[in-house]
C-alpha cells in the first residue's frame, strides 16, 4: 500500500477560535491581624541599661516599685494600662498621693501617658521601659553605686512579696498550677566563661518562651486560651564569705 509522505499531508483543517480564558477571581484578603493592646510595647525591644544615679533613686520608692510591677502585669494581660485610680487601688494609697509617683515615673522616663479611653478626665499609664538592667558606671562615686545598691534591693523586697502572696495561696490553686510551680536554689562552680554561656543560654530560652507569650496577649482568643500568667526569678550572683 502506497505511503502519503509526511511532507504531503494534504489540505490542512481550519483551527477552531479559542475562547479567552477569564481571569482568576481574586483571592480574599487576609483577615487583618489584631493589634496588640496599648502598652505592649515592641517585640524587639532593646534592653535599656539604667546607669544615671537620679533614674535609680526615681524607681528606688516600694510604692513606685509596686506601680512598675502592676503595670508590667497589666502588660502581659493585654490590658492597656491603669489610671492613677486603679493603681492606687492595689498599692493602698490614694488616688491623688499615687499621681505624685506616676508623675515622678513619667518624669524619669519609666512609663508614659496611654490613649485615652473616652475619658478625657483621668489619664491612663502604661510602660515605657519594659527591659533594662541596672549598673552604676564603673568609675562612678560611691553615691551612685549605693543608688544602684538601692534600687536592686528595692526590686528584691518586691519580688519577695509577689512570691510570699502566691505562697499563700498556692495550696488553693488548680491542682495542675501547683505541679508546674517550682522554686529552686543552689550552686554552681564554673569558669566565667561558662557561667556566661549559662545566661546567655538561660536569657535565650526565655526570650523564645516571651515571644510566645505576646503570641498569647496578641491573639483574638486571648481572654479564654487556656494560658495563666507565672512570675520567674533568675539571679545569678557570687557567694561571699560571712
Amino acid at each position: 500500500m502506497p505511503e502519503t509522505p509526511a511532507s504531503n499531508p494534504g489540505p490542512a483543517l481550519p483551527e477552531p477560535p479559542r475562547l479567552p480564558v477569564p481571569p482568576k477571581p481574586p483571592s480574599p484578603p487576609a483577615p487583618p491581624r489584631p493589634s496588640p493592646p496599648q502598652g505592649l510595647g515592641h517585640r524587639n525591644d532593646e534592653r535599656e541599661r539604667i546607669s544615671d544615679p537620679e533614674r535609680m533613686k526615681a524607681l528606688a520608692h516600694p510604692a513606685r516599685i509596686a506601680v512598675f510591677d502592676f503595670l508590667g502585669t497589666r502588660r502581659i494581660q493585654g490590658f492597656d494600662g491603669a489610671t492613677a485610680t486603679e493603681i492606687a487601688e492595689v498599692a493602698g494609697m490614694t488616688p491623688s498621693a499615687m499621681s505624685y509617683h506616676l508623675r515622678t515615673l513619667a518624669k524619669a522616663g519609666f512609663i508614659e501617658e496611654a490613649p485615652s479611653r473616652g475619658d478625657a478626665r483621668e489619664r491612663v499609664w502604661q510602660l515605657k521601659v519594659h527591659s533594662f538592667s541596672i549598673q552604676a558606671e564603673k568609675d562612678a562615686p560611691e553615691s551612685d553605686k549605693v543608688a544602684e545598691q538601692t534600687l536592686v534591693r528595692t526590686f528584691a523586697d518586691q519580688e519577695d512579696r509577689t512570691f510570699r502572696r502566691a505562697l499563700e495561696v498556692l495550696h488553693r490553686l488548680d491542682p495542675e498550677i501547683r505541679e508546674v510551680s517550682t522554686t529552686s536554689h543552689g550552686r554552681l562552680r564554673l569558669r566565667p566563661e561558662e557561667l556566661a554561656e549559662f545566661r546567655d543560654r538561660f536569657v535565650e530560652l526565655l526570650n523564645e518562651y516571651a515571644e510566645r507569650s505576646l503570641d498569647y496577649v496578641e491573639s483574638a482568643d486571648s481572654e479564654d486560651d487556656g494560658t495563666v500568667v507565672m512570675h520567674y526569678l533568675f539571679r545569678l550572683f557570687p557567694h561571699v564569705e560571712f
